[in-house]
Order: structure tokens, then sequence, then C-alpha cells
């Protein structure tokens, strides 16, 4: 695919769905390859889709669009349908392979329409459109809907309050990682709750850029991601510090199996997958204990996109690669890891950085060396 992917969704390390502009496709190797979908499916741009398990799979879109399969993508068919201009599905959520929520809007109606007969029939609830929704069980759940506003329901999904989270920033996703702990991002900020939605406090900025965050995810209390209009950004200390991962274009949503396993997609039908965090690749160049530390100059320098960085480490210990911008500010993290003595090389991405100077430094057991290089475009 070449155009947007809105969301993308896993059952377990290896198989998932993603949809978007131009349908849906599937994997069954991890993301390794992707197979398009197409019996069944509308040419209609679908912005959710929700697995229930490795047959039932729901997905929604434009035009009225609500299509179900029950033999895990190879056929679809419709639950719902209309025409152009006839109303938006903009989420969808099942609890189990009966019950589930939408988030739709038609211009007359804007809310939530909820099925507990995998889909045969459905009853409205105002909530404006949900664009993204979560239940943790039958009774109690939680939704936003692009403002900033997180609503929340306790009865099923049959009524719906809202509660402010801060600001006047747009939450477009949320992610709860237990029955109380969820996050959201709002105001380029990332908030958590820890009594499923009764109250939410900011933990930390995600970015000073003038950017909307628009996907949040998180594995743990630690560790989580958040995509925006550019970059990927990650936190390891539960949202308080964020540094940049990966450098691309806009991220729509992030599906994390574990810390480790993660899936993004995003514009132009892009999906990046990572299996270590999104740390980079640390090349052992060589396991004889070097004679001292040494941070050595990258090569090319002056590059374009993508520079080699070499080190030595005399000394076993956690070690932390950085960038940062002339202004001292950190741009992103190369890899922060558990590293024994010898010599290392690994690759740095710069093709989201504009031209400019740039410092890296290599931190840990005390010591620290910084050099500079040069990025040209």
């Amino acid at each position: 695919m070449t155009a947007a992917l809105y969301d993308i969704e896993f059952i377990n390390r290896n198989t998932g769905w993603a949809c978007g502009v131009e349908g849906i496709i599937k994997t069954t190797n991890g993301g390794i390859n992707w197979t398009r979908q197409s019996n069944g499916v509308p040419f209609e741009p679908l912005f959710g889709i929700c697995p229930v398990d490795s047959n039932i799979v729901y997905a929604v879109g434009f035009f009225r669009t609500y299509i179900k399969s029950t033999n895990g993508g190879i056929s679809w068919f419709n639950l719902d349908s209309g025409m152009q201009g006839d109303g938006t599905y903009q989420s969808v959520f099942f609890l189990n392979s009966m019950t589930g929520w939408a988030g739709y809007g038609d211009g007359t109606f804007f809310g939530v329409r909820k099925t507990t007969d995998g889909g045969n029939s459905f009853e409205n609830s105002p909530a404006g459109v949900l664009t993204d929704i979560y239940f943790k069980d039958s009774i109690n759940g939680a939704g936003v809907n692009g403002s900033p506003y997180i609503f929340k329901s306790i009865n099923g999904g049959a009524n719906w309050f809202g509660q402010q989270v801060a600001g006047s920033g747009n939450c477009y996703r949320v992610s709860f990682i237990n029955e109380n702990t969820g996050y959201t991002a709002s105001d380029r900020a990332a908030y958590k709750t820890t009594n499923f939605g009764l109250n939410w406090d900011s933990v930390g900025s995600v970015t000073s850029l003038n950017i909307d965050v628009t996907s949040v995810e998180f594995c743990n209390e630690n560790t989580g991601w958040s995509g925006t209009n550019s970059p990927v950004y990650k936190t390891t200390n539960g949202g308080r510090d964020w540094f940049v991962q990966l450098l691309t274009g806009v991220v729509y949503n992030i599906y994390s199996h574990n810390d480790s396993l993660v899936w993004t997609c995003g514009n132009a039908g892009r999906i990046w997958h990572t299996t270590n965090g999104g740390t980079s690749s640390i090349n052992t160049i060589s396991n004889e204990i070097p004679d001292g530390f040494q941070l050595r100059q990258n090569y090319p320098n002056p590059f374009n996109s993508h520079t080699k960085i070499s080190f030595s480490i005399k000394q076993s210990g956690n070690y932390n690669l950085e960038i940062y911008n002339n202004l001292g500010q950190k741009i992103s993290e190369i890899f922060n890891n558990k590293l024994a003595d010898g010599v290392y090389e690994t690759t740095f991405d710069a093709s989201g950085l504009n031209s400019g100077v740039y410092f890296y430094r290599l931190a840990g057991n005390n010591i620290s060396l910084t050099k500079k290089f040069v990025l040209i475009k």
C-alpha cells in the first residue's frame, strides 16, 4: 500500500492487521510480509480495525463502512454500509466476539454505536465521534474524540460524560495497561490515570515542538511511545522524559506486544517494526579488551542521512549514545544498553533532521566522550 494506514492491531507476536485509505492488510510473520485482504472489503478509507481472535475481525471507516470477517480476513461481509457522503466510523473496539462499540458520526448523530450480538443490531448513545475506544469490562469504558476531553462510561456505553484533561490540545488515542492505569496525550504532553479516568495528571512533556501527538501506547508503567507529525518518541520512566527514537512521517497508531515488539503505522502506507523496543542495532567489531575508552569520529562526515559511529569500551557496564543539537538539547538516544568490553559500531539515521551541526555523546561508568558531526542535505 502507498496511502496512509490509520490503525494497526495484533492478536499475538506474529498475526496482525492494518487498515487505511486502500483497505486492509494482514501479516502472519510479525510484519515481515503483508498481504492485502480484498474479498468483500470496499475500496473506502478504513480508520479502525479490531481483531478478537485469529478468525473474528471487525473494521470500520468512511461511508458508514462496518465490516466483519469470521475466517481471519479471507472474506468480509457488511454489518453497515452507505453511499458517498454518508456517515463515518472512526474507531472500533470489541470486548469479545459479540460485544463491541464503534465511534460514529453522520451529520445528525455523533456518538457511539454498541452491539451485543456481533453486529446484527446496534444501540446509539451520544458522545461525539470517538477516535479511540477502550472497555475494561462490559460496564466501564473510556474514549477520546480529537478534543481536549476524555469520555467515560460506567453503564456499558449507554451514557458518556466528558472530562477535560488540560489545555486546549487534542486527545486522539488512549492506552490502558491494566484495568485502572491508562495514558493519553494532549497539548504535546502525556497524561496518566490510575483510577480508570476519574482523574488525569500530567506526567511529562513529550515534545517542545509545535506538533500534534497523534498516538500514544504504553506496555507497562515505565515504557511507552508517542507518535507525532514527524518523530516517534519513547519514554522509559513513565512519561517524565521522552527522547526521539524514530524520525519519519506522520504516525497514526502504535501497537506494542511487549517492551521489545512494537509496530507503528502512518502515512504513505508505511509500517515500522522493532524487535528490541526501538533501540538501534549495535554491531560488535572486536571482543578484545581495548586499552581505553574511545569515541571515534563518525564516517562519513559531513554526511547525508546515515553515518557510522564506532567506539571502544574498556569496562562492561551500562552505556548510552545520545545526539544533541547545537543548543545542547537532546534530540535522540541511539541506544541505552548494558555492553561488555570491546569495540562496537552503530549506524545513525538522520533522515528526519535538518542540515546543521550536531554532537554525539557516549556516556556511562563515569566516562563521557563527545564529538561533533555535520549533516548536509
